[in-house]
This record gives C-alpha cells, sequence and structure tokens, in this order.
C-alpha cells in the first residue's frame, strides 16, 4: 500500500522532472541562439551582425512587453482551479488570457510595424526599418504561444512548452540560415539581408505555436470528453466551481494583478541590448564614423556580448537550482543553513566568473579570430570578459534573493545598472568607441553583482547566520583563489604562447582554433585542481556538484589530489 510521504515523494521526483525538462529545454533553446549568430556574423559580415543584433533588441523588448507575466498568471490560476477540479474555470481562464494577449500582442506589431522609419530614425540608422517591419510578424505568435504554454504548465505537463520552445528556435535559426544563404548569393543590401534575416523570428513563432497547439489538441484527444461529476470529487465537490464566484472583470483583474509586476521585471533584462541598440550607433557617428562603419563597429561589440550573455546564461541556468533549497531553508526557518547555502553559492560564482573572465581575457584574440574569422573587436571583447564576472555574479545574486523572498530587488537593482550602462556609453563611447561602451558593461553588471551583494548581506546577516568557525572559513577561501587564478593564468599564457608559434604555418582560423581549445581545456584542467590543492574546494562542496557525488570517479580523483597536498 502506498503511504501518504510515498506519494509525496513521487509527486516531488515529478515536479523536479519537469522543471530540469523545461529548464534544460530553456537552457538548449537559448544555446542554439547564441550559436546562430557565428554563421550570421561569419557570411555576412559585421555591418549585418550589427544591425541585426540592433533591432533583435528592440524586437525582444516589445515581445517581452506584449507576453511578459501572463504565463505565470496563466500557470498559477490554471494550477488553482485543476486543484479544485474546475475544468470549466480552466477553460474559462485560457479562453481570457489568449484575448488579452492576442490584443496585446496586435498592438505592440502595429506599433513596431507603423513606428518602424521613426525607431530606425532613433537608432540613426535608417536601414533598419525593413527590418524593424519584418521583426513584427513574431508579434502575431508569440503572445498566443505564451498563453498556451503557462496553461500547460498550469497543469504541470511540461513536455508541450519544451518541445514547443526547441521548435520555435530551430525553425528559427533553420529559416535565418536559409535566408543568409539567399541573401548572400545573391548580394542583398545591408538592409534587405537583415530584414530577411529577421523573418526567422516570425517563422519560429509560428512553429512554437503550431507544436503546442497539436500537442495540447492531442492531450485533449488522448484524454477524451470528461463529466463534470469525474472531474470534481471529494472536499472540492462540496463547494461551488469558481467560474460561479468570479465575474470576467474579476478574473482579468486577477490575471492582470499577478502579471504586470512580473512583467516590471521581466523588461529590466533586455534593456542593456536596447540601450546599446538605441545609443552606441549614434554616439559613434557623432565620433565621425558614417553609419555603415558606426553599424560594423557595433557588430565588433556584440561578439563579444554574445560570449558575455553565454557565460551569463550558464550561470543564471545553473543558479535556478539554488532556489527550492534556499526556498526551503527560508520556510524552515534555518537561517544559518541559508546563510550558508548562499556563501556556497557565491564561491562557486566567483571561481566559475574569474576563470572564464580571466580565461576569456587571455584568450580574447585567438577566440575572435576562430569564431568571427578576424581580430576585430578583440579589446572590447577583452574588457567585456571582465564583465562576465560581475554578470555571473550578479545572476547568482539574483537567484539567492529569488529563493529569499525578494522578488523585487533583483528587476530594480538591473534597472539601476542600466542607467549606469547608459550614463557611461554617453560618456565613454564618443572617445574610446567600443572599447568604452564595454567598459561602460564591466561597470553596469558590476553595480548590479554589488548591489544585490549588500541586499543578501541585509537578509542574511553574518552573525545570525553562520558561527565563528564559518565565518573564519570565507576569508580563507577568499585567499585561496587567487593562487588558483594565477596558476591558471599562466599555464594558459605558457600553453598559449607555445601553441601560437606551432601553429605560425598554419591558416590563420585554424591555428586560432587549435591555440584557443587546447588552452581552454587546461586553463579548467589546472584551475579546478589548484582549488582543490589549495584546499579552497573541500569534498563536502565538490560532492554538491553534478555527477562528482561520493564514490564517483571524480570524488577519488579529487581526493588523492587532496591526500597528496596534505
Amino acid at each position: 500500500m502506498k503511504t501518504d510521504r510515498g506519494k509525496s515523494a513521487g509527486g516531488s521526483s515529478a515536479l523536479w522532472q519537469s522543471a530540469a525538462l523545461l529548464g534544460g529545454a530553456a537552457l538548449l533553446s537559448k544555446l542554439i541562439g547564441t550559436f546562430q549568430k557565428i554563421p550570421l556574423q561569419n557570411l555576412a559580415g559585421d555591418e549585418v551582425f550589427g544591425l541585426y543584433s540592433a533591432v533583435y533588441s528592440l524586437a525582444v523588448m516589445w515581445m517581452t512587453l506584449a507576453s511578459a507575466g501572463v504565463p505565470i498568471a496563466v500557470s498559477v490560476l490554471v494550477a488553482e482551479r485543476a486543484a479544485d477540479g474546475d475544468e470549466a474555470g480552466i477553460r474559462r481562464v485560457l479562453r481570457y488570457s489568449l484575448v488579452v494577449l492576442t490584443a496585446s500582442g496586435l498592438i505592440a506589431f502595429a506599433i513596431l510595424l507603423l513606428g518602424a522609419d521613426l525607431f530606425a530614425e532613433w537608432m540613426g540608422v535608417q536601414e533598419a526599418a525593413q527590418a524593424i517591419r519584418t521583426s513584427s510578424l513574431a508579434l502575431l505568435f508569440a503572445p498566443m504561444t505564451a498563453a498556451l504554454r503557462g496553461y500547460s504548465q498550469g497543469r504541470m505537463r511540461m513536455l508541450g512548452p519544451a518541445v514547443s520552445q526547441l521548435s520555435e528556435q530551430t525553425a528559427r535559426v533553420a529559416f535565418m540560415l536559409v535566408a543568409l544563404l539567399l541573401a548572400v548569393d545573391h548580394a542583398w543590401s545591408t538592409g534587405a539581408t537583415a530584414a530577411a534575416v529577421h523573418g526567422g523570428l516570425a517563422i519560429g513563432g509560428a512553429a512554437g505555436l503550431a507544436v503546442m497547439a497539436a500537442m495540447l489538441w492531442r492531450e485533449r484527444k488522448a484524454s477524451g470528453p470528461r463529466a463534470p461529476s469525474e472531474a470534481r470529487s471529494g472536499a472540492a465537490a462540496s463547494s461551488p466551481p469558481r467560474t460561479e464566484r468570479e465575474s470576467r472583470g474579476a478574473l482579468l483583474r486577477r490575471i492582470l494583478a499577478v502579471a504586470l509586476p512580473v512583467a516590471a521585471g521581466s523588461i529590466v533584462a533586455p534593456l542593456f541590448g536596447l540601450i546599446d541598440a538605441f545609443t552606441l550607433p549614434r554616439l559613434l557617428q557623432s565620433a565621425g564614423s558614417t553609419a555603415a562603419e558606426a553599424m560594423a563597429s557595433f557588430g565588433e561589440y556584440n561578439r563579444g556580448i554574445a560570449l558575455l550573455q553565454l557565460i551569463v546564461m550558464a550561470a543564471g541556468g545553473a543558479s535556478g537550482a539554488l532556489v527550492p533549497a534556499l526556498t526551503a531553508a527560508r520556510t524552515r526557518g534555518d537561517l544559518g543553513g541559508q546563510r550558508r547555502q548562499a556563501a556556497f553559492a557565491l564561491r562557486l560564482g566567483w571561481w566559475f566568473g574569474g576563470a572564464a573572465a580571466l580565461g576569456l581575457a587571455l584568450l580574447a584574440r585567438p577566440v575572435n579570430i576562430a569564431l568571427f574569422a578576424d581580430a576585430g573587436g578583440t579589446t572590447a571583447m577583452a574588457i567585456m570578459a571582465f564583465a562576465a564576472l560581475g554578470g555571473t555574479l550578479q545572476a547568482i545574486g539574483a537567484s539567492l534573493l529569488q529563493g529569499l523572498g525578494d522578488l523585487r530587488s533583483p528587476a530594480v537593482h538591473l534597472a539601476v545598472a542600466a542607467l549606469i550602462k547608459a550614463a557611461l556609453n554617453a560618456l565613454l563611447a564618443p572617445g574610446f568607441g567600443i572599447d568604452g561602451a564595454a567598459v561602460a558593461a564591466l561597470a553596469a553588471y558590476g553595480s548590479a553583482a554589488l548591489l544585490n551583494a549588500l541586499a543578501l548581506r541585509r537578509l542574511l546577516p553574518p552573525r545570525a547566520a553562520l558561527d565563528a568557525a564559518a565565518a573564519g572559513s570565507a576569508p580563507r577561501a577568499a585567499l585561496r583563489l587567487a593562487p588558483a587564478l594565477a596558476a591558471m593564468a599562466a599555464a594558459v599564457a605558457l600553453l598559449a604562447a607555445l601553441l601560437g608559434s606551432l601553429t605560425r604555418g598554419v591558416p590563420p582560423r585554424a591555428g586560432a582554433l587549435l591555440t584557443a581549445l587546447p588552452c581552454i581545456a587546461a586553463g579548467a584542467v589546472v584551475f579546478a585542481a589548484a582549488l582543490v590543492a589549495t584546499g579552497a574546494l573541500a569534498p563536502r562542496e565538490w560532492r554538491a556538484l553534478p555527477g562528482c557525488g561520493a564514490g564517483s570517479r571524480i570524488d577519488r580523483l579529487l581526493l588523492r589530489l587532496r591526500a597528496n597536498r596534505e
């Protein structure tokens, strides 16, 4: 006989599997979207790449405005009604949310379509207007898809949203590559090429909507019609359905009450790209560049942005796993446990972010040439490598704050950082070009990370959470990070110099690839070994990482390394 505990464990396991499925799909989808930028730049050049990046930032902002928050509201309201067995109420929530999102999508579509020339003028690049109009078509599909995904998530059916996300991104990238090859083959203009490539947003949106609708139709067909008496039982049957208790206006107000605060926080993240899109081309032109030269420089700048986003995205995806553990500790009132988990998470952020930043800064030139064919924008890329440390700490700090119940502060801190980015762009870009914009990114991400750290300190005062021994271990761990970074930097620099001399007769791009890949692998191994050898990483900590549990091959190897040190 199954106990309640067994049922609970099974439900918890299903919940984690569902979350892992959706999180993995989102991460893979973002990776596909990041790597598609490489062939775009390689085949079309930096000017088209810059124009694409500028318009993409604008399109993402409007898609966020049109749909952010409502899927979460839908999932919450659907879950409530599913718990009551209120099938009619679930359909009502879905119907109203589709109406709200379809209307918001049409409004955003009209604004982008009709205001394309004005947006392009604000960017300082008239060629952007055609691409803006093309990107607006995605708003006919994306909001409805978001409503259907929220409905499935509310029913704890994550396969549909996961497949829909991957289908959307795959279709978008496939169309983009076909359009790009056609544009290059026919020597289309910069504006026409960027517009054709942006058609992938609409194609992807249509594919995501079609897959989501098809999977929901299949699920409904497989489950068959259900009578109201079958859907409602037990305590739920003794209470009136929500459809009888809640008016249309009240339901719409509930949807918006949940959606608007989430949307307000969601629009902050795309602000960095939007600020760059509307300031950098104009600022570069004010310093003497032509429109084409400014957009080409903006494209070189976005090479570093693509790598920065990749590092921050990896940190953000990993830090999402921290939220449930912190929430559980907060529910138990375990302030000491929260503090220890937060301290370890931040140490991981310093380790991962510090190693990634230093490694990318040292290898900026070969990585740039290997991925983008030449060394344009290498200095900006090296500066933005250090911004990856701030971005990593910001992402982890935001997850920690959310796990501790503070949903507002991360969005506010990113908004402050966006203002810093805009101000420093205006101050530094005219004189220092994209290098100045990279310094602005470094300062902005660092500011957001610092503000998150101060908020964490207010929520988790050290004396209330750590005993003297634990408090004393934090400075020692910080001091042990420096030798590990120094060892990694020395290994990477020496190996890069050796491989650079050995590949001198090889074509530049192949030589850069043969230099970058071994250096990245060697740097990671040396850094990890140095952390263990210096005692910065203890067995209890590495065993919490995936694949490093007690008794695993990695665990045994690290224990031997630690024993040799002692």
